[in-house]
């Protein structure tokens, strides 16, 4: 009896990592279902091929080091138990993203996240209500965390639509996306995201065209670009309060950002009363101790609401110090740099996706605070993004390095990565 030509084959890491990424975005819909779905769904991908998992686990092992300090401020922080609590949650959610990076290609992500969010804009649209002012909140708690979906599928979208390996279905779609990303940024209200939004859509453009261009043409682009951004950030430095607050004012924003700089004031004082451990690891937002309780208060918000200091490096600091927070800027910032040496060696559609949305992190940090936090998709992409930058650098290194040794060996080259795929591992097949 001869086999049937027709083989349904299942990539069991994808739909598990889809299931996981699914249950973050509609978070606000089903609350600690959501959560368990994605403990359920990021547990199994670890376990479902465990010598992968520890080994990935092994080679990334440094970027654990920030969920372990986390941990160890349980040590000291006033609110221990919690410390503990979110220490651990977090871990997981690190090693959720290492281990996935380890059994998805750039590509998969890239097209896997388009769905995901995807998901989130049609919720939105179809499920969605307004809030104050008449913005409009999604699915999502706040106008801010829609705005923050919007952007990052308005970037998913082009680098979707840009991207020739994508069938010409799949990039029709992500031109229906981006082109609609525009009107329900407005509808969010949201001038940070607006602005922000822009930027990046630009570095994945630059950086899926930079593909036709030579070597020497690239390093010219990337010259040039750095001077325009010196130039930029010369500009803001003397002149970016002004600037600010005259875009706040056209748009009908306040030109306080809300009252942050008051937040910032009361964040700084406690950083420098304990500057180097913080107070704790989520220590300070928590419901009975004074000077939160005196915030909630002060900007008519409930008791015990997600709330922030609205500037992940002053918020991050207050809790873990200055230590913590050098842990998790090496990860922003070192994974932004190293993804941008390898997009310009690679300019992908999915590597420039992954700059851009590093990119797109650093930008808000200034005034939100999105990383990092237990069970969140931006905590997870930012680790992300660090290793799939490192592990393309170290795959295009290897053949450099076996050039120069002629010698080596077949199996000496056995474990080289491809660039685009780092630790892909077979599909299950039904």
């Amino acid at each position: 009896m001869s086999a049937s030509p027709y083989q349904l084959t299942i990539n069991q890491a994808y739909l598990l990592t889809f299931g996981a990424f699914a249950a973050l975005v509609l978070n606000a819909m089903f609350g600690s279902l959501a959560a368990l779905t994605f403990m359920g769904c990021g547990g199994l991908l670890i376990v479902s091929n465990v010598s992968a998992s520890m080994d990935s686990v092994r080679r990334w092992w440094f970027v654990l080091l920030l969920p372990a300090y986390c941990l160890l401020t349980a040590l000291w922080s006033q609110y221990p138990s919690n410390s503990l609590r979110y220490g651990l949650q977090l871990t997981f959610t690190f090693i959720f993203a290492v281990v996935m990076t380890g059994r998805l290609s750039t590509a998969s992500l890239m097209r896997l996240m388009f769905l995901v969010y995807g998901i989130g804009v049609i919720a939105s649209i179809l499920f969605g209500r307004t809030g104050a002012f008449g913005a409009w909140l999604g699915v999502f708690g706040s106008k801010n965390a829609f705005a923050a979906h919007i952007a990052v599928f308005a970037l998913i979208s082009v680098a979707v639509a840009a991207d020739r390996k994508s069938h010409w279905a799949l990039r029709l779609l992500g031109l229906a996306g981006a082109g609609s990303s525009a009107p329900l940024l407005v509808l969010a209200q949201s001038a940070g995201a607006s602005m922000m939004v822009l930027p990046c859509i630009g570095v994945v453009l630059l950086s899926v065209l930079s593909a036709r261009l030579s070597g020497m043409q690239r390093v010219f682009m990337l010259s040039m670009l750095l001077l325009i951004g010196a130039a930029l950030a010369l500009l803001i430095t003397t002149m970016g309060d002004t600037l600010l607050t005259d875009i706040l004012e056209g748009s009908g924003k306040d030109a306080t950002l809300t009252g942050r700089t008051e937040l910032w004031a009361t964040g700084l004082s406690y950083i420098a009363e304990r500057p180097l451990q913080g107070l704790g690891y989520r220590s300070f937002w928590v419901i009975g101790f004074a000077p939160a309780e005196e915030l909630w208060a002060m900007f008519d918000v409930p008791s015990g609401a997600g709330f922030n200091f609205h500037n992940t490096y002053i918020s991050n600091a207050v809790e873990i110090g200055l230590v913590g927070l050098g842990l998790q800027i090496a990860i922003m910032y070192g994974g932004a740099l190293l993804m941008g040496i390898y997009t310009l060696a690679r300019p992908t559609a999915p590597n420039a996706l992954l700059l851009a949305l590093q990119t797109l992190m650093i930008l808000r940090s200034f005034i939100e605070v999105e990383v990092f936090f237990e069970f969140s998709i931006r905590t997870i992409m930012g680790v992300a993004t660090l290793i799939y930058a490192l592990a393309g650098l170290v795959a295009l290194r290897k053949p450099a390095d076996a050039a120069h040794r002629p010698r080596l060996s077949r199996g000496a080259l056995s474990h080289v990565a491809i660039p685009d795929r780092p630790r892909s591992l077979p599909h299950a097949h039904l």
